[in-house]
């Protein structure tokens, strides 16, 4: 087994029991940059949930191709929490300088059909309601509407599809076709 390196050693400290602890050790990490990035993808598979949602948070401020793309696995964790913050590291566009090198939306979409929880679905349903307007995630915050029970989840599916209305209203050429999916 290789020694310890101060990366995996603060990949360890994301589940640590005192919440300041855990905040900081995401700072440390996003310090490092990509340096960091193989203990954070070694991290996504940790036995203590709280690293890995650590690991998926720092993802969110880091897109690192190869981490976006291993984050999708994560959509499938069986702690919501982590599966809530691998959708939102995956998916959310303001928080990735330069851009989000992955297209999120075909995983997002199957998240907010598919996942068991509401806060999980709520925030599928919020994060593909902030995409780019396109008939994919249209249609699918379409479809979700009508399986959808939690009141919550349904709140935002609307807000999501009212949104892609406006926008589509005001430049109905803004609206990018569903097959032609962002790269990624």
């Amino acid at each position: 087994m290789p020694a310890p390196t101060p990366y995996t050693e603060l990949v360890e400290r994301l589940g640590h029991a005192d919440k300041d602890e855990r905040w900081k050790a995401v700072a440390d990490l996003r310090a490092l940059g990509d340096d960091a990035v193989p203990a954070v993808m070694e991290g996504l598979s940790h036995p203590d949930w709280r690293v890995r949602r650590g690991c998926a948070i720092f993802a969110d401020h880091h897109p690192d191709p190869a981490l976006l793309q291993r984050l999708k696995l994560t959509l499938h964790d069986p702690k919501a929490k982590v599966r809530m913050w691998a959708v939102h590291s995956l998916s959310c566009e303001p928080c990735k300088p330069g851009g989000n090198p992955v297209d999120p939306v075909p995983a997002v979409i199957k998240t907010l059909l598919e996942d068991k929880s509401p806060r999980v679905r709520r925030t599928a349903a919020s994060m593909l309601a902030f995409q780019p307007a396109e008939l994919r995630v249209t249609r699918a915050l379409r479809r979700a509407l009508q399986s959808e029970t939690d009141e919550r989840v349904r709140g935002f599916i609307r807000w999501g599809i009212g949104r892609a209305t406006e926008a589509a209203t005001h430049s109905p050429s803004s609206i990018r076709d569903q097959t032609q999916p962002r790269e990624g």
